[in-house]
Order: structure tokens, then C-alpha cells, then sequence
């Protein structure tokens, strides 16, 4: 490994970095007298931000089930100033500081904002100091040019701050034009920001190297419809939020693209695209509930009627199901057994009524396979078979009044004509052509179409016959307006409770749960268009059936739902009361709309190449799945570090988790060229250690040299691994060279500044340790002093405060080295001397970053300064050699040929004690002794002479 110089931190020379960070800590570093002998650097300093530190800020924290170690969730009107995985010196004793993406998980972090925080450290050390840490201000991420083209949480507002639920930021330079690049683990992503957070461009994906024309993608990927459901409902979440709507938005998907890992469920259009759709294959497992739910979301899946899928689902924790069998979806929560105590009804009240606090039945279009559809005996059979909520679909007609009706026309397939003229196909009308009176008066809708199980026989819907004739409509089956079924539902109470139904064995029981049944209303609305002409706009709608839900007072009771979210945003901003669903579904028009299943392109398919339009501008990668472009990247296995070049043009991005597909335990690294904004190519392996779980932080203090954390997943253990490796990158690419540097659980505090200690706290006292299962921040302030900083995970990580169960706090120390950063360094089988320091006759202290020429004589003594295991040490001189001789230099030297260095001389070996340190003298031979001949024959060697330099290093076991 090649030594070379230290690159300081903020591109100061030795002596500027000395200033600071004696400035900093209070106190000239090297005041800290002898280092433990088992440690490889000591503690100067030490500062302290408190777990709950906070900044104003939105609510944050509502995802996380707390209490969370004494911390009480979520954070009223405020931010926490927390877990930093990024830093940043400004070189006047401020530093930038970025706060890490959010609670651990995309499903938790969409309240988080992105940050990065200004700090001011005020170092305890050995002569004194307060500890602390001083947040002085902060700027946010955000893209208030719409630079990002996927969802984001903040979509619909005129800022568009950045959340941790659009990208988990771990890493962080600034480039020399004061711009700042952020590391991503979400796409994995680079973000380019200015100097206040404000996205430069899109973010720039990692093209995959080894599968040329694809990236490398996470599961968390935006361009996936995998990830893509979540970022969606977060942006529509956040719009209701900005309107004052307090109610979370449902997540209402088609039941067969849940993932569910079941292969007999799935679209058939999908897994096997007919010949003339012009469709591309793609998985149909792109929902996940767990996922839905973890972030808040109720999930009603839609439309199940049989039994065996109802229970499945129930099983994967739906909170709601919609099915055109009532009865059969009763008996399925009825006999369901939620708990594992093999006793069913467990979402089951005493009375036999479903708990709607637990399970959402619907009964959709009332009950479409036992009565005609959204006609009042539909309503009927749904409410007597104690459905929780009715389904029902509304049109707007001529007059603007919300009629029950799926389709834009009166379809002859459900309706007649009153007067029993002919009605077919082409007699079909719109109901935007028609006023209410008109459409009741002309049509009913009692056709059978569903099979064997749905009936007109109105002797089984008595109510419904009441109701027509107490409100003379022409028939029970003639399309309802929405003010009827809601009057409706208050006649079958009052039918039950006090009317002709008072003496049925359930009435007390079906008129207490109608009068606290819910109503999920859709907007039957189509953007695309082909269609978008055949119904009223998406004003008409919003004010039809959500200003009709308000004049009864019915906000908390009814939802409105749709596929088209334009009504869904029109409902949150001009009715937040009332909670909105959406819809999601894949019904594709096909290239040739004459093939069999062609569908209306409900609602994430394209329009002539463009994204849908029916999700309100937010985008939808139609079907792009992990079968297009499967996902290499590890969930959280992006970019973790970043290292920038020296000269502020190349950028270095290490990906925390290993590729699918490449070698185990080995990470990579890129080269990303800032000019051209483009990978080069070029990439670096790196190995893990054996105990190494996860990379931290990684930077370069000089061209091609730098640190890189690695830990495992301890916390609290002082038998932890948490150890910085210096590390050399091959010109070219290939694999790291690394050697262990220092053990962060084996700090020396000889002025004790850790402590004192709260009771039950680890790692404090004369042997510092940082037992926290992420530390994830170094920056290099001279050649012999470095900063590092945990990532606290607030409020979730304890490895400090392990008596009292405490939340980590934030700690920024100051370590000073026991060698310096850009010495030679060792690796087992190669001749270098990072774990060494060699000195002559007492001083001159060989650095390795270039030729030292020492004088002295025979008789001189080598002092060594000796780090590296036991029993392996190897004196070495090395200086210019004698091409035909192989002697080194003028001096006869010997070349006795270890590979693969051929100028290696052996000058002596030496054995370590059993604490692995040594600082010893030996003598320069005198003679030429067999195998470590060296004979200086009284010279002094000159500057200018035939320079020999002396170094040490390992080379495997001495024998």
C-alpha cells in the first residue's frame, strides 16, 4: 500500500488543522500524556447533543407505537435534532450535520423532514470545556421546482420539502461550489442540492454495470410499482393534512395485486398479456398490507366473495373487505379466529354485530350477487346482513343530483324501460343527458345478470317496498338518488325499531347497526379522453355527493372513494371532514380495444405514453416490477458513505448492503464524475470484515486513501465490533485494501473526560467505548486527529444508557491517533507499516510518505513504535537497487527476493510482548550476519548521497 499525505479536513494544510482543533477542543491535543495499552487512539474531547433535542418543525413521529424508551410519541409541532449519519467541517468551529431520514423505516418517516443542522461543539477536555453542543440552525431538503418526476409527500404543496418517506439520505459532501450531494438507500439515489437544500436536478439513479440498460434498484425504488403505492397515499395523506383533514386516507386495493405470495392470485393480464394489448408482462404482488398498514393506512381490499380468500386476507391483517356477498363475508368474520386462540369471532361484538373499530365489511353496491345492484333492496340485504358499510357507486345527472349508477350510460344490461319499450345497447344514455325525475321515472333496474344467487324478488325486501311507497317512487328498483339511500337507511331503523319489522328476532340488532352504518360513496368519473366527455367534471362530483354528505351531517359517517383522484384532492381541499379512499386497480385498454378484456384504463395505466391521469399528476410506473428490473439492491442497502476526491470532482459513493448477485460480503463502490454528472464505471469491492454487518461512514483524507466505519448490529455490548479501517482504492478499480485502524470500543480517557456517568451507562471511564449500534460519522482533522459522531436512531437505540433504558444521545468526540493517518500500513503478506512508527537514534520519525534519508553509522539504534500481532515483526530497509547486481544502492546490500517486493532487506526481527506493544531498540548490526546482511562499513548515509529509507513492517509470521 502506497503512503501519501493527509487531505484535513476543509483542504487545510497541517498546521491550519492543528489551530482548529486545538481552538476547538480548548487545548493543545498532545496534553493528554500516555495512551492505554491496548488502545489505538485517546479521547480529547467530547461533546454531547441530548436525545430530545428538538426544532420546530410539523408534528413528527405519529407511525411510531410509544411510548419508545420513556420518549412520548408523536412530537407536537416539532422535529427531533437527531440521529446525524453525515458531517460536514465548515472550518470555523461550525459544522453541517445531517440528520438521518427519519424512525428506521420508509413506512414511519413521512413526518420526518429532511435536514441538515448547523452545529458549534463546545468539547469537554482534559483542561475543561461544557460538553455541549450548540444547534444554531438548519436548512431543509426540498424541490420547489419539481425537479423529482416521482410522488413525494409534500407533492401537492408549493414548497415540496423533502421527507424520509422520499428518500433515506446516510451520506452527505459539499462540493467546491459551496453545493451540497446527498447518498440515498432508497433508489439508491445521488441528490444534488444548493447551499439551502433546493434540488439542483432529478436525482440520479446507479446504472447496473453488470446488466447494461438497467439501474440498480431497491425495493423502496420510486420507478417500481412495488414502492410506489406508498409514496402515493403519503402524498394524498399530506394534501388532506394541509386542508385540516384528520382523518388518514384509505388505501383500497383490487385484492388480487396484494402480495400475498399466493401464485392461484394474480391478473391474468398481467402474468400473461393477451396478443394485440401491447402490453408488457409484470408481477401482479405489488401491494403489500404490511407495509400499508406499518405506515398508517387502513387497507380495504376489493372485491372478494368467497370465503376461503375472505379468510386469507383476514389473515395478511386487512382492515376492511368489500364484497358483493354480504352473507358470505359475515360468516367469514363470524368464524375467524384473529387472535390464534382457536376461538372464532374475534371481531365479533356480544351482540353478533361486526366491531367496526376492528374489521370494515362492506357490502358492495349494496349486495350485487343477491340483489340487483345499487338499487334500495341491495342496501336492504347488506344491512341485514349487519354490513358495517354500504358500497355504492353515484353518477351526476342533468339536474346535478348523485344518482346510484356504476356506468356513464344506463346500461340495458341492468335496466328496462318502465313503459316496456325496447332498451338495448344502442339505446343506451348517458345520465349526465338526463334530470333525476326523468331517469326514475323512465327506467328501472331489476335485471338478473349475476347468476343464480341474485334475485328481484321483492317479498324478500320489505323495507324496500315501504320505503318507495312512503315516498312514491315508481318502483323499489328505479335508480336511487344518494339523498334516498341515506333517508332509506333511517326508514330501516325506524322500521325496526318501532314499524312493521319491530317483531323480528334481530330487529333490535339490524336497526342499531344501520344507525351507525357507514356509507363508502364513489365518484364514477374517467379522466382519460376517450372518455372523459361522457360525464360531468370532477367539481360536479365533489359538490353532488360530498355536499350532500355534509348537509346531513353524515362527514363522519361516509367516505367518498374513487379511482379518479382528482375528486379524491377536491374533497380534501373543499371538504376535509370527510375521509377519502383510494382506489387502485389495473383495467388496461388494449392497442386493439376489439380484443377480449379490453377495459376503460382504470387506473394506473398510461395515455399515449404519458402517465395516468387518473392519480392527479402523481406518478405511476405502470408496469414496472421486480420482474422488469429485479431488485439487487438490499431494503436500507444503498448508499451508506460517500467519500469526495481531494480535488472536489469525483465523488465515491459505498453501498451499504451487498448486490444480489455479487460475492458474499463484499460491497462496491462507484466513481461518480461531477462534471459530466456520470458514473465512469469504475468500481472498488470491498471486503467486510468477518464481524462486520454494515458499513457507517466512509471519506478520503487523500487521493486515493480513507476511513470507512464498519460495526455489527450490537448496542450496549462492549464486546461490540465498531472499528474504522483505513483503506487505499486501486487505480482502476478492483479491491480495497484495508487495515484495521481503530477499535472504538478501546479508546484511552486518561483525563477521564467521559465522565461522570449516569448509573447503568457503558463504555465511559479511562477506556472509552462507543457501544451504539450505528455510528456513522468521521471527519479528519489533522493527520493524528479525527471526529467521529453515532447515529442515535432517536428514540429507539440504547447503547449508552443501558442501567436506565435512556435514549442515545448524539456524541461528537475528538480522538487523537497513536500513529498518523497516511503511514504505511499493514495487511497480513505485504510489507507496509501502518501499525508502526521507526525512529533513529531517538527522532526522525519516518512518516512513509516519501523518501527519508537518515544519517548515522554502525552502532546506531532503531527505535520501534510497534502496534501489529505478535511474533510478526520484520525490520526492513529499502532504498535503490542494482539492476544487474540486485544489490540495493551503493552499499552492497543484499537483496534476499521477498515477493512481491524485490528491494526488501531483513536488518533483524524482533517478537512482541503479550499486550501486543513494543517499543524497543535494537542495534544495526555491525557485520553481515546470513539472511539479514547489513554492513554500512562506518558511512554515513546523505541526503544527497544514496538515500536508504528505513521503514517497518508485517510480513507474515517471523520465523
Amino acid at each position: 500500500m502506497r503512503c501519501e499525505g493527509v487531505r484535513y479536513s476543509h483542504g487545510m494544510d497541517r498546521s491550519e488543522a492543528k489551530s482548529l482543533v486545538a481552538h476547538a477542543i480548548g487545548v493543545a491535543i498532545f496534553l493528554t500524556g500516555g495512551l492505554a495499552a491496548q488502545s489505538d487512539a485517546s479521547l480529547v474531547g467530547r461533546a454531547v447533543l441530548p436525545a430530545a433535542t428538538f426544532s420546530p418543525g410539523p408534528t413528527s413521529g405519529r407511525q411510531i407505537v410509544g411510548p419508545v424508551n420513556g420518549i412520548q410519541v408523536p412530537f407536537l409541532n416539532q422535529q427531533p435534532v437527531q440521529g446525524f449519519s453525515a458531517i460536514a467541517d465548515l472550518g470555523n468551529g461550525t459544522f453541517l450535520a445531517m440528520s438521518d431520514y427519519g424512525y428506521g423505516s420508509i413506512e414511519n418517516s413521512a413526518d420526518y423532514q429532511l435536514r441538515v443542522y448547523r452545529i458549534r461543539p463546545n468539547f469537554e477536555t482534559a483542561t475543561g470545556g461544557a460538553g455541549t453542543i450548540q444547534v444554531l440552525s438548519h436548512i431543509e431538503l426540498s424541490d420547489p421546482n419539481h425537479h423529482i418526476p416521482f410522488a413525494i409527500t409534500n407533492h401537492f404543496s408549493g414548497q415540496r420539502k423533502l421527507t424520509g418517506a422520499d428518500f433515506d439520505i446516510e451520506s452527505m459532501m459539499q462540493a467546491n461550489d459551496g453545493t451540497l450531494w446527498f447518498g440515498d438507500e432508497f433508489g439508491p439515489f445521488l441528490l444534488h442540492t444548493d447551499a439551502q437544500g433546493r434540488l439542483l436536478e432529478a436525482p440520479i439513479a446507479l446504472p447496473d454495470f453488470d446488466h447494461p440498460g438497467q439501474e440498480i434498484r431497491s425495493p423502496q425504488n420510486p420507478y417500481s410499482e412495488e414502492a410506489s403505492a406508498l409514496r402515493v397515499m403519503n402524498a394524498m395523506r399530506e394534501n388532506a393534512r394541509r386542508f385540516g383533514g384528520a382523518r388518514t386516507p384509505v388505501f383500497s386495493p383490487w385484492n388480487v395485486m396484494l402480495d400475498d405470495q399466493n401464485p392461484a392470485q394474480g391478473v391474468e393480464n398481467r402474468q400473461n398479456p393477451p396478443v394485440g394489448s401491447g402490453l408488457s408482462p409484470a408481477s401482479s404482488d405489488i401491494f403489500n398490507v404490511a407495509s400499508m398498514r406499518s405506515a398508517g393506512y387502513p387497507v380495504v381490499a376489493w372485491t372478494v366473495n368467497d370465503m376461503p380468500r375472505m379468510t386469507e386476507l383476514m389473515q395478511l391483517r386487512v382492515d376492511g373487505i368489500i364484497s358483493d356477498r354480504p352473507d358470505l363475508l359475515y360468516q367469514a368474520v363470524a368464524a375467524f379466529d384473529a387472535n390464534g386462540d382457536t376461538v372464532p369471532g374475534d371481531y365479533l361484538l356480544p351482540d353478533g354485530r361486526i366491531d367496526s373499530t376492528r374489521f370494515d365489511a362492506q357490502g358492495h353496491r349494496g349486495g350485487r350477487d343477491l340483489r340487483p345492484e345499487n338499487t334500495l333492496p341491495a342496501f336492504e340485504v347488506a344491512l341485514d346482513n349487519l354490513m358495517t358499510t354500504l358500497e355504492l357507486d353515484c353518477g351526476v345527472t342533468l339536474d346535478h343530483h348523485a344518482v346510484l349508477d356504476h356506468d356513464p350510460l344506463i346500461q340495458s344490461e341492468k335496466a328496462r324501460r318502465a313503459d316496456n319499450q325496447p332498451y338495448g345497447p344502442q339505446d343506451e344514455v348517458l345520465v349526465r343527458d338526463l334530470t333525476l325525475a326523468q331517469i326514475q321515472q323512465t327506467y328501472v333496474a331489476d335485471k338478473l345478470f349475476r347468476g343464480p344467487t341474485q334475485q328481484n324478488d321483492l317479498n324478500l325486501s320489505p323495507v324496500s317496498v315501504a320505503f318507495a311507497s312512503q315516498i312514491s317512487l315508481p318502483s323499489p328498483y328505479v335508480m336511487p338518488s344518494l339523498q334516498q339511500v341515506f333517508d332509506f337507511v333511517q326508514f330501516y331503523v325506524a322500521y325496526y325499531q318501532t314499524g312493521a319489522g319491530q317483531s323480528h328476532p334481530q330487529a333490535a340488532v339490524r336497526a342499531l347497526n344501520a344507525s351507525l352504518v357507514r356509507f363508502n360513496i364513489e365518484t364514477k368519473i374517467n379522466p382519460r379522453q376517450e372518455f372523459v366527455t361522457r360525464t360531468f367534471g370532477p367539481a360536479a362530483f365533489v359538490q353532488a355527493i360530498a355536499g350532500r354528505i355534509a348537509s346531513n351531517g353524515l362527514a363522519q359517517r361516509a367516505d367518498v372513494q374513487s379511482f379518479d383522484f382528482r375528486t379524491l384532492v377536491a374533497v380534501q381541499r373543499h371538504f376535509p371532514a370527510i375521509r377519502t379512499v383510494c382506489l387502485f386497480g389495473d383495467f388496461p385498454i388494449y392497442d386493439d380495444p376489439n380484443v377480449p378484456g379490453s377495459d376503460d384504463g382504470t387506473n394506473l395505466q398510461t395515455e399515449n405514453g404519458e402517465n395516468t391521469p387518473w392519480l392527479a399528476g402523481l406518478y405511476w410506473p405502470y408496469r414496472q416490477t421486480r420482474d422488469q428490473v429485479p431488485f439487487r439492491a438490499l431494503r436500507s442497502g444503498g448508499f451508506e458513505g460517500m467519500a469526495i476526491s481531494p480535488d472536489g470532482g469525483t465523488l465515491y459513493p459505498l453501498l451499504e448492503g451487498v448486490l444480489v448477485g455479487d460475492p458474499a460480503r463484499t460491497l462496491r463502490i462507484h466513481e461518480f464524475d461531477i462534471a459530466s454528472r456520470s458514473y465512469t464505471g469504475t468500481r472498488w469491492s470491498y471486503p467486510l470484515d468477518a464481524r462486520g454487518a454494515a458499513i457507517g461512514d466512509f471519506i478520503l483524507f487523500s487521493r486515493n486513501r480513507g476511513l470507512v466505519i464498519e460495526r455489527d448490529n450490537s448496542q450496549g455490548s462492549l464486546t461490540g465490533f465498531k472499528t474504522i479501517f483505513e483503506i487505499e482504492l486501486p487505480g482502476g478499480g478492483g479491491t480495497v485494501e484495508k487495515v484495521q485502524g481503530i477499535n472504538l470500543m478501546t479508546i484511552a480517557d486518561p483525563a477521564s473526560i467521559s465522565l461522570p456517568a449516569m448509573a447503568g451507562d457503558v463504555g465511559l471511564g479511562q477506556t472509552f467505548a462507543m457501544p451504539f449500534v450505528t455510528i456513522e460519522d468521521v471527519v479528519v482533522f489533522d493527520e493524528e486527529t479525527i471526529g467521529v459522531i453515532n447515529d442515535n436512531n432517536f428514540p429507539f437505540s440504547v447503547g449508552r444508557h443501558v442501567g436506565s433504558s435512556q435514549p442515545d444521545d448524539n456524541e461528537f468526540v475528538v480522538l487523537h491517533l497513536n500513529r498518523r493517518l497516511g503511514e504505511c500500513t499493514t495487511r497480513p503478506g505485504q510489507p507496509n507499516s501502518a501499525e508502526a512508527a521507526l525512529r533513529v537514534n531517538g527522532s526522525g520519525r519516518d512518516t512513509c510518505n516519501g523518501p527519508h534519508a537518515y544519517g548515522f553509522a554502525s552502532g546506531s539504534t532503531l527505535q520501534l513504535d510497534w502496534r501489529g500481532p505478535a511474533n510478526s515483526l520484520v525490520f526492513l530497509v529499502t532504498g535503490p537497487r542494482n539492476p544487474a547486481t540486485r544489490d540495493l544502492g551503493c552499499f552492497g546490500l543484499q537483496d534476499i527476493g521477498l515477493p512481491p517486493y524485490n528491494d526488501l532487506i531483513t536488518v533483524g526481527i524482533a517478537t512482541l510482548d503479550g499486550h501486543g506493544r513494543l517499543h524497543q531498540v535494537e542495534q544495526v548490526p555491525a557485520g553481515l550476519p546470513v539472511g539479514a546482511t547489513f554492513d554500512l562499513q562506518g558511512a554515513v548515509l546523505q541526503p544527497n548521497g544514496c538515500p536508504i529509507v528505513l521503514t517497518a513492517a508485517f510480513y507474515g509470521t517471523a520465523q
